[in-house]
């Protein structure tokens, strides 16, 4: 064993002491010049592709715009365009492409009825049946997916539930989300048992792009996003769902406590604080007090103390002032006590001229830097 350990030392030592540096020099450059040159061919590709995405753009946008505006604006015609008086050869794959944002852009501009029209010209050219092919045969492919899922929803081209259940059973979270896209925007409230309840594994992003695709739907009712809610979920579905009982006030307090004593994640907890502030649940100002209280959390007793001021009702201004004027705490906790002594006026007036009457000079400095908005630009 010994005497192989030596071998293998002498053969290393051979090959450093002889030619071995000049070797592994000369296989180094090589390699560091095939590197950059792949690098080199690779931005030149990617400039050529966007010169020609562009050139082909240029060419074809005012085409299209003068088709649109003839044939849907001035002549109204709802269907059987004449496609062929466009000129352009549909079999090249990037004139399609082109063609295909250029519509993208004028169906999110013309609404209405002459929205109705633009979509009938994407499905007269083909589109609808491309992006439905793609959805069915581009399994291994994310991209081509998620493109042609926001293509059908904003054409309202419906999927057959089969390929439906398929794409929402996928093990990537970025289909699945877009065909929870897709559903929010062509069946609207009827899709939101099937969404709230596929919620596992979306990050915040996926909860943002979610949100967005209700909030810009023409939804207004009575459905209760509240009671998704579950200590079991993720950060990011709980928030999306808070953020959902915000935006169209649903006051319903009992739901966002539940999930505030029984979570460990301090974020849903902070989440959940927050609404109740926004959600103006004023039967919670003694609860929020108290949870104050039982937790040590800095950005925690921030939310509270926030919350308390949009509540507004004047019942805590012993409590608030209390922070304020205790110069051992975080200059954070005492700030948001003072904003929200200020928000309570006039209930707070006779606590604030107390506090203004009995300042030292570094607590008249923070009044300053709290009251005086041109301090936070500077």
């Amino acid at each position: 064993m010994l005497n192989i350990f030596n071998d293998i030392i002498h053969v290393v030592r051979t090959f450093f002491e002889g030619r071995g540096w000049p070797l592994l020099v000369t296989v180094a450059l090589i390699l560091s010049v095939l590197f950059w040159t792949c690098c080199l061919i690779g931005i030149a590709i990617f400039y050529y592709r966007d010169y020609r995405y562009r050139i082909c753009y240029s060419r074809i946008y005012p085409i299209l715009r003068d088709f649109i505006y003839e044939q849907v604006l001035v002549k109204n015609n709802v269907s059987h365009f004449p496609i062929d008086k466009l000129g352009l050869n549909l079999e090249k794959r990037l004139e399609v492409k082109v063609v295909r944002d250029i519509l993208h852009e004028f169906i999110r501009t013309i609404g209405g009825e002459k929205g109705r029209s633009m979509r009938n010209l994407f499905n007269e050219l083909g589109y609808d049946k491309e992006a439905q092919y793609e959805i069915r045969h581009a399994a291994k492919h994310m991209a081509p997916i998620v493109r042609s899922l926001n293509d059908l929803a904003l054409m309202k081209v419906v999927v057959q539930e089969n390929v439906l259940d398929k794409l929402l059973a996928s093990p990537k979270i970025e289909i699945r989300v877009a065909a929870f896209q897709y559903l929010l925007q062509v069946q609207g409230e009827q899709a939101f048992d099937r969404v709230f309840s596929q919620l596992e594994g979306i990050n915040e992003l996926h909860a943002v792009d979610i949100y967005q695709t209700i909030v810009l739907t023409d939804y207004f009712g009575t459905y209760s996003f509240s009671q998704w809610l579950d200590e079991s979920k993720t950060f990011a579905a709980n928030k999306l769902l808070m953020d959902l009982m915000v935006y169209y006030q649903e006051l319903e307090a009992s739901q966002l406590w539940k999930l505030i004593v029984a979570n460990k994640d301090m974020n849903t907890i902070i989440k959940a604080v927050n609404s109740l502030g926004k959600l103006l649940a004023r039967e919670s100002e003694d609860q929020l007090r108290d949870l104050y209280d039982q937790h040590q959390s800095l950005h925690l007793r921030i939310e509270i103390l926030k919350a308390i001021g949009r509540l507004g009702q004047g019942k805590s201004l012993d409590f608030l002032a209390n922070i304020f004027e205790n110069s051992e705490l975080p200059v954070k906790l005492r700030k948001h006590a003072y904003r929200s002594l200020i928000t309570q006026r006039p209930y707070s007036t006779m606590y604030l001229r107390r506090i203004n009457d009995n300042t030292d000079a570094m607590t008249d400095r923070l009044i300053r830097y709290i009251t005086n908005p041109m301090v936070h630009y500077i």
